[in-house]
This record gives structure tokens, sequence and C-alpha cells, in this order.
């Protein structure tokens, strides 16, 4: 789905380069359109995120390494989707900044454990990165977005057996 949506964008300024015309604030509006939400990103997270810890526990360090690769992805394109958010009091919460500081802490601690094949330090990692995970949510006003450990994997197609 989300690569139909990229072609249609770039499909539509293709065409809009090709007739030698300049993009107009209504076809930059409509291109924003097409974009998904945080929350749908998010979701990509989350199956992503879930299927880490399984990976981790299991033991399979290369699997771990991929489901983390691709949710720290997967939380920087929202952050890059939408790089701010307007909080109730009309203030900006620039999301940059909670990126930089879960990726040199939550993701670095995470691959570090799997480096080094500690199922222990991956525990408290992982942990660690669900509070920072949380801590993101409370600064944009979502406290109600309270990550915890999965009680099963997201994929129940994927083995986590090394």
């Amino acid at each position: 789905m989300r690569i139909l949506l990229i072609a249609t964008a770039v499909l539509v300024l293709a065409a809009t380069s090709a007739r030698g015309a300049e993009t107009s604030a209504d076809e930059v509006a409509q291109l924003r359109a097409l974009l998904p939400s945080q929350s749908h990103v998010m979701t990509d997270v989350e199956y992503n995120f879930a299927n880490l810890w399984f990976a981790g526990r299991a033991r399979n360090w290369p699997l771990a390494t991929f489901y983390l690769n691709e949710s720290r992805s997967r939380v920087q394109w929202t952050v890059r989707l939408r790089p701010v958010r307007k909080l109730a009091s009309g203030q900006d919460l620039p999301l940059q900044p909670l990126f930089d500081a879960f990726d040199h802490a939550g993701v670095d601690e995470l691959r570090k454990a799997i480096q080094q094949k500690e199922a222990k330090a991956f525990r408290k990692a992982y942990q660690g990165a669900l509070t920072q995970c949380h801590a993101c949510h409370v600064a944009a006003e979502k406290p109600f977005l309270k990550p915890g450990i999965p009680s099963r994997p997201a994929s129940p197609l994927i083995s986590m057996r090394p």
C-alpha cells in the first residue's frame, strides 16, 4: 500500500515536471494528503518492535538485528512525515530531538546487547527503550499509549527460532 502511495506521488511529480510547470501549493497539498498518518506508521513500529522482543528472547540475533533496524527505520519515517506535533497549548513539539534521544540511547543499547549476544542485557535494553517510547508519547500528549512487553509475536508466520 505504501509503495502504491509513494509511486502515485512520484508519478504526479513527474507529470508536473514533464509539462514544465512548477508544483503549485494545491499539488503539494494533494501529495501531502497521500502520505500515511503517524499512527499508521507507528503500527509498523509496533509490528517490528514486538517481533524484535521475540527474536531477542529466542536469541536469534540476526533476526533481532533485522527487526531493530526495521523499527528504527519506521520511527525515523514517522519523524520525516510529521517532524512537528502541535500540542493542545498551541506550542510545537519538534520530534527530531526525541528520535535522536531514542536512537542514541534505546537503539544503541539494544544494538550493543544484540551484538554481544547478551539475553539479559537485551531484556534490560528493550525495557529501557519502551520507557523512552512512553516518554515520547507523554511529551506528545498521548500518555495513554503505553507500550509494554508483548505477549505474542506480531507475525505468526515468521519463526523466531535461530
